[in-house]
């Protein structure tokens, strides 16, 4: 599985709770070019004061569409089930069972499954974990518990949390699409709907306070971030995510951890258009060290041609790439200050330094300034 494409799927009760409790993740997953696919298990039809349920169900699905282009997603599936009475029957199990089969999922975002709290996320949670026992062994994914507004009350830790900063706009929108929950819904149920009415002002202010509780970090937040970010980076992250690893389906080995979070840890991004990151790791001669980087960048600008970190394929042949026998647009390194002594790291690299010196990442094009995107590189120092 290393580095190909993932495929996702955030399964969940109304239309707009992929966003709110998964949209950051989300987000990252199709920045670096995974497959993800959400799935209300009901349309959302009582969620407002005022329209009719018909009517309301029509008008959410319209909202989950312009989610999915904000988030990217390849698909948003929503059942037509009752908003408030959704029950765990075996109609829906096989339903959401046949989906995770079709979509060939990965990993599975879900509810926990508790007791109390909104009865449709309580729900949601049990039927997507009855349903993971009609899945056969070849095609269990992993699954991954995401906390609602009830359980994310609950003393645990989570096993991993995950930094949204730089998407956290991204989620703030998908999150926005859905007006009739945050404009009018939300702000109605707290009082002051003449006044967000009012006002755009105060409609993007009552999203933000509306979205933040779920990307806020808690002290038992902080400690995931730090296990898997470090201190010193988890002290800079301001908007996170929160997931725990089901106890059922398919388990995740350390190994599995950064192949399905590719987007987890200590990252270094290497931008399309740069010439060299300095990472600021200094390497003895016979150090070894494992890079893996994924992404894709734009590296012709005119004829719209991607490639993955290991360089353009069929190999572009002509001009004076720093490394002449990879692909352009390939991930490459160099130890020290010699630019002529590049080599090829590309997606997974095991790499012996052949002398002492600061390593250094770039791309594998004679002109990078038409170029667009970036990779993300994790590097591990064996010894």
């Amino acid at each position: 599985m290393s580095q190909e494409k993932l495929k996702v799927m955030v399964i969940f009760a109304h239309p707009d709770e992929g966003e709110i409790y998964a949209g950051g993740i989300t987000a990252l997953y199709t920045q670096l070019g995974h497959d993800v696919k959400f799935m209300s298990l009901t349309n959302g039809d009582a969620g407002h004061y005022a329209m009719k349920p018909k009517e309301l169900a029509e008008r959410r699905y319209k909202e989950a569409m312009r989610a999915k282009e904000i988030l990217s997603l390849l698909e948003y599936e929503v059942l037509d089930y009752h908003d408030g009475i959704l029950e765990n029957t075996e109609e829906i199990r096989k339903k959401v069972a046949s989906s995770i089969r079709d979509w060939e999922a990965d990993v599975v975002f879900t509810f926990y499954p508790a007791r109390g709290g909104h009865n449709d996320n309580m729900t949601a949670g049990w039927i997507v974990r009855e349903a993971s026992s009609l899945l056969d062994e070849e095609q269990m994914p992993v699954f991954i518990y995401m906390r609602d507004f009830h359980t994310a009350s609950f003393s645990y830790i989570p096993d991993f949390a995950i930094n949204i900063d730089e998407v956290w706009e991204t989620k703030l929108a998908a999150c926005g699409a859905h007006e009739s929950q945050v404009i009018e819904y939300n702000p109605e149920m707290e009082g002051v709907l003449d006044e967000v009415l009012a006002s755009k002002e105060i409609q993007a202010d009552f999203l933000f306070h509306n979205t933040i509780p779920f990307s806020i970090v808690r002290p038992d937040i902080r400690l995931a971030l730090e296990k898997w970010y470090g201190k010193e980076e988890a002290k800079e992250v301001t908007y996170v995510e929160e997931f725990e690893m089901a106890e059922y389906g398919r388990q995740m080995t350390d190994e599995d951890v950064f192949e399905l979070l590719p987007m987890m840890g200590k990252v270094h991004k290497v931008s399309a258009r740069a010439d060299w990151l300095d990472t600021g790791i200094e390497l003895s001669e016979g150090q070894i060290i494992t890079i893996e980087a994924n992404g894709q960048i734009l590296w012709n600008l005119k004829e719209r041609k991607y490639c993955n970190p290991d360089g353009a394929v069929p190999y572009t042949r002509g001009g004076n790439k720093p490394v002449l026998g990879a692909g352009t647009g390939a991930l490459i390194g160099r130890i020290g200050e010699d630019a002529t002594q590049c080599f090829l790291i590309g997606k997974n690299s095991k790499i012996h330094a052949f002398k002492s010196g600061r390593l250094y990442l770039g791309i594998n094009d004679d002109n990078t300034q038409d170029n667009e995107g970036l990779y993300r590189v994790r590097i591990q120092v064996i010894k």
